[in-house]
């Protein structure tokens, strides 16, 4: 059922494709799925089924569209195009087509075939013009066939047997060779020019069969666009035999590009989602056990004499337990797969705490220097994002010093002026940020800096080549832009300008003073319900310390059952998020079933995203790790809002 829906939904991004390009198409064109039934038909062959709607033609088999005789023979081809993979072209003639009129077609079939299994198939149809009389109905026919050919929204050419471009389309022509001043020669060039080096062995192989077997063939390849752009193409190659011998070729040429980012944005987003699923789990326990010891080493360090040779020792525990919180924080939003939500962040502080994360990426012989720009200038940009823009940045750079180096990270204000601007794409006037990041690897050569940035483009055996194109894309995004700058054996240098937000507000602090207690927030019962033993014992004594009146649970059923027969007055709720078979949140709609005033403190390691989902208003949150201040705090001010 899983491989049925992703091959289901891998069709529904080629459909999601072919309409841009067939949709206008003169030429009636149709897909279906393994089923034979109709997925999409653009609006020629639509003009053919006189229903209400293209809407009720999906999901419908020929035999619901056509008389029974005519379905059969439609079905009949199409069926082994879906089964043997080859591509057939035929002549249908006298077709009576459900407006009542007889029509006759040559039609092409070409299977659809997604990560290696059949996921449907393109059919086209070619209207064969009725007869008409004498030179001026064949001179018709000859026009109509050449408007066919010239304006086919898809690239067209047609080659001779050695590969030589005789003819090529409007589209291709585009494509291949520029437009305006820019514009190439064609004569004399072969069809191979404009393949992609890594590619040009399969195709002359298949070019090979094709001529031997006299058979149509589809493939999936690279070709390269007359400004050098790689184009991810699906072709479909049909010889032109004439006494028994392959004389020339016409080919048909699908852009896949934005499928193949499509595909690879899924995967990607697959295992976005299954890192954050494992960092979500193993940060959930490990906030767990940092609560624990910043807890209790705090209040040790609080009934401590300064004097006590302990004391210092004690207090590098507190800053180590306060450092490992953030980098479970900064590890939790950088595998969030929440949609990205911008924020004013402070470039330097940021920095700060991205630079233990970078430091883990790069090898030991890798020296990592960060500049930090002189005063707090903020942007606005989900920190996540940021954090990716950084992390690519740096990895790319760790790649080309195999043999170690030093990565410079660096930032500062740009102001651009009217006459500045238009150097820089995607740029206004204004004043940006100027965060570069330099390497003294093997650099690029001309070349490569011009692709560098193109999606799959990597130099590297096994890389991935998306890094950059994901800075590229994230940075536009924001309203930005990327330059590289580097010389082959001198390094490289990536320069990022993103704008300030142009507000400068100072940042709140934490507070640092345990705040005091007054009656109104003293005295209170509570019931804490926390699956971790220890967790739950240091709640309790931070609470009995601040003099309230502490009932326990280690699940939601024992709290359930312990409010239900508690006969005094339970004032707050105080509850893990995240516990076998009862979890914080039905606990909490459960016990407001029970305690309609109840106030409700929800904690958790994961986050406070959830609670937005949920119908459940006048929640508090306490993110963890905690210290005993921030809980007993937290809880002074549930009770301050309602004194």
């Amino acid at each position: 059922m899983h491989e049925k829906k992703n091959m289901s939904t891998a069709l529904d991004r080629f459909i999601s494709r072919a309409r841009e390009t067939m949709d206008g198409m003169i030429s009636p064109v149709y897909i279906k799925d393994t089923g034979l039934r109709y997925a999409w038909m653009n609006r020629a062959y639509a003009d053919m089924i006189p229903l209400s709607g293209v809407e009720h033609a999906i999901g419908k088999s020929d035999s619901d569209l056509f008389p029974s005789p005519v379905a059969r023979g439609l079905s009949s081809g199409e069926k082994g195009v879906v089964e043997k993979g080859a591509s057939l072209r035929e002549t249908l003639a006298d077709i009576t087509c459900p407006d009542g009129v007889s029509r006759s077609f040559v039609r092409t079939l070409d299977p659809i075939v997604i990560d290696d299994s059949p996921a449907g198939l393109l059919g086209v149809l070619t209207e064969i013009p009725s007869p008409a009389g004498g030179h001026d109905g064949r001179l018709e026919q000859e026009t109509f066939f050449e408007d066919l050919f010239i304006n086919a929204t898809a690239m067209a050419a047609i080659t001779d047997r050695r590969g030589d471009i005789v003819k090529l389309n409007r589209k291709a022509m585009e494509m291949l060779l520029g437009r305006g001043d820019t514009i190439q020669p064609v004569k004399g060039r072969n069809i191979l020019e404009f393949i992609h080096e890594d590619d040009k062995q399969k195709v002359l192989k298949l070019w090979k069969e094709s001529i031997f077997e006299k058979k149509e063939m589809s493939y999936q390849i690279r070709m390269i666009s007359h400004d050098g752009r790689v184009l991810y193409m699906l072709i479909s190659g049909r010889p032109i035999v004439k006494g028994d011998r392959v004389i020339s070729f016409q080919y048909q040429a699908l852009d896949m590009i934005d499928q193949k980012v499509q595909e690879r944005n899924l995967l990607h987003s697959a295992s976005v989602e299954t890192l954050g699923q494992m960092a979500g789990g193993f940060a959930h326990d490990f906030n767990n056990i940092l609560t624990v010891i910043n807890g209790y080493s705090e209040m040790m360090l609080r009934s401590m004499d300064r004097n006590h040779p302990f004391y210092g020792k004690m207090f590098q525990i507190c800053q180590a337990g306060t450092q490992a919180s953030m980098l479970t924080q900064k590890i939790l939003e950088f595998s969030s797969k929440n949609r990205p939500e911008p924020k004013e962040i402070d470039i330097d502080q940021e920095m700060t705490d991205q630079e233990t994360i970078l430091r883990h990426v790069i090898e030991e012989n890798i020296k990592l220097t960060v500049q930090k720009s002189a005063g707090a200038k903020k942007i606005l940009i989900d920190p996540t994002q940021f954090a990716k823009v950084l992390l690519n940045l740096v990895i790319n750079a760790k790649e080309a010093m195999s043999a170690g180096g030093e990565i410079t990270i660096s930032a500062d204000a740009l102001d651009i002026d009217e006459s500045l601007a238009p150097q820089y794409d995607n740029i206004r006037p204004g004043r940006y940020l100027n965060l570069c990041v330099s390497d003294t690897g093997s650099g690029m050569s001309e070349e490569v800096k011009q692709h560098v940035f193109d999606p799959f483009f990597t130099t590297r055996e096994a890389g991935k080549g998306v890094g950059l194109w994901i800075v590229n894309s994230i940075v536009k995004d924001y309203h930005g832009t990327i330059q590289v700058q580097s010389t082959e054996g001198k390094g490289t240098t990536f320069r990022v300008l993103l704008p300030f937000s142009g507000q400068e507000q100072a940042l709140p602090e934490k507070a640092t003073q345990e705040p005091g207690t007054s009656s109104e927030t003293s005295g209170k019962t509570i019931l804490v319900v926390e699956d971790d033993d220890t967790v739950r014992e240091l709640v309790d004594e931070i609470l009995k310390h601040r003099g309230h009146h502490v009932l326990t649970a280690r699940n939601g059923g024992d709290a359930l059952q312990l409010a239900r027969q508690y006969e005094g007055t339970i004032d707050l709720l105080i509850t893990d998020m995240v516990m076998r078979r009862i979890d914080g949140i039905m606990l909490s709609k459960k016990m407001r079933t029970i305690l309609p005033d109840i106030r409700i403190m929800l904690m958790s390691g994961y986050g406070e995203d959830i609670i937005r989902q949920e119908e459940l208003t006048d929640i508090a949150f306490l993110q963890k790790p905690f210290l005993p201040h921030d809980l007993t705090a937290k809880v002074d001010a549930i009770f301050s809002d309602r004194a």
